[in-house]
């Protein structure tokens, strides 16, 4: 399948993506998934707007590889400063310079360690897995070993979302 004919497919209520042009499908994730996507989102979101520094999507389908086709849709995903708004019809052709996933119940951690490998393949220059049920953030970056940051810590933006901080606690709920 290529990733036009994946565009095409009419809504059937799972999460639709491509690897190598077989077709992926996955149930909606449950709502403590969506409920932790969205604060992390309005976490990077008003950080973004707050500094006018980069654009933040979520559950969009970005484009990989090619012949065969590479469609993948992370939970969040952000571009920063001097990439141009995506308006064309179709998936953006690169990767996030920042995707966020959160933990479903049924990844493994061989799944979320090769899933967080491949966008930082693709050219991601971080990935942060949350895990609802540990209360905790991984952080993958290319080249270096995963940091694990429990509901204690904070997690800063480093040099990428530069001044960018949130309590880990935060990311999962709203009262501690």
């Amino acid at each position: 399948m290529t990733a036009e004919e994946l565009m095409l497919l009419p809504d059937n209520g799972n999460r639709q993506e491509l690897v190598r042009g077989v077709l992926i499908e996955m149930p909606p994730p449950g709502k403590g998934h969506g409920v932790v996507s969205h604060r992390f989102g309005l976490a990077i979101g008003n950080y973004a707007d707050a500094n006018d520094f980069g654009t933040v999507g979520d559950n969009h389908g970005y484009k990989l590889e090619s012949n065969p086709d590479t469609v993948r849709a992370p939970d969040l995903a952000w571009f920063g400063p001097g990439h141009p708004a995506e308006t064309a019809e179709g998936y953006p052709e690169r990767a996030p310079d920042l995707v966020v996933e959160i933990k479903s119940p049924s990844d493994t951690p061989r799944m979320v360690a090769e899933r967080a490998q491949m966008w930082l393949d693709f050219g991601s220059q971080e990935v942060w897995y949350g895990d609802p049920e540990r209360t905790s953030v991984t952080r993958y970056r290319l080249g270096e070993e995963p940091e694990v940051l429990g509901e204690d810590d904070v997690l800063d933006g480093g040099d990428l979302l530069p001044g960018f901080s949130v309590p880990v606690w935060q990311l999962f709920r709203r009262h501690r």
